[in-house]
């Protein structure tokens, strides 16, 4: 017998050739400082996707669990309409060549809308401009349907770095009269972020970061019950 110990070794993928991507692979991670059991985060997402059949749901530790989809379909669409506000779970998928324990969860993505944008501004190709500025764009919503506007805000998809204070808005440059403010709101956060600092993952009692003040006015505290807002899509 060989001894494995502290060696380099190369495994080959079960069939070689014939390996195929039989189901989607999911981990999802617990952001937040709050203990939940694994059959209460279980049985909570299973409840919000309406039970859907043929799905694995394994606790692997490090509030961490293992989400394995037999409809491959099904798990993207899942993930999509994320996140879901179990504790904020954030779900990636587990790519080939990383461990388990390798998924980045420092990214998430959010749908967020952007208020406040003057009508001529109103724009898909605007609310791409914003996105690829706030982080990874995945997507920039059409504000219109044929020709008229759906809702007063823009709408985007985005991958940013929740390890970083949640973003609240910037100032708009608008040439002869004062600049104007334009502010987010996150999709299905609610208020799972510290009214402190602003990151996700922790509440204001356990923060020891320093008190974030607002840009708008610097006597008033940055973060605040509301940052969250209901679902935009129609």
């Amino acid at each position: 017998m060989n001894n494995i110990e502290g060696k380099v070794i190369k495994l080959n993928k079960p069939g070689e050739m014939g390996y195929k991507k039989d189901c989607l692979n999911v981990v999802g991670k617990l952001i937040s400082d709050k203990e939940m059991s694994f059959k209460t985060c279980k049985n909570a997402l299973l409840g919000m996707w309406e039970n859907p059949q043929g799905v694995a749901v394994t606790d692997i530790g490090r509030k961490k669990i293992l989400l394995s989809f037999k409809d491959r379909k099904k798990g993207l669409q899942i993930i999509q309409n994320g996140p879901w506000n179990v504790n904020m779970i954030n779900l990636k998928l587990w790519r080939e060549g990383e461990s388990v324990f390798e998924v980045d969860h420092d990214f998430m993505e959010f749908w967020i809308q952007v208020h406040g944008i003057p009508l001529e501004f109103m724009e898909k190709e605007t609310a791409s401009l914003i996105g690829e500025m706030l982080g990874v764009l995945v997507e920039a919503e059409e504000p219109k349907t044929d020709g008229v506007l759906k809702r007063p805000y823009l709408r985007i998809r985005v991958s940013i770095n929740i390890t970083k204070a949640l973003p609240t808005g910037f100032w708009l440059d608008r040439e002869n009269i004062p600049p104007l403010w334009i502010f987010f709101k996150y999709e299905r956060l609610l208020d799972s972020y510290c009214f402190n600092c602003g990151i996700l993952g922790h509440e204001k009692k356990s923060c020891k970061n320093p008190t974030a003040m607002a840009c708008w006015d610097p006597t008033k505290k940055k973060y605040a019950p509301g940052l969250g807002a209901s679902l935009g899509r129609t």
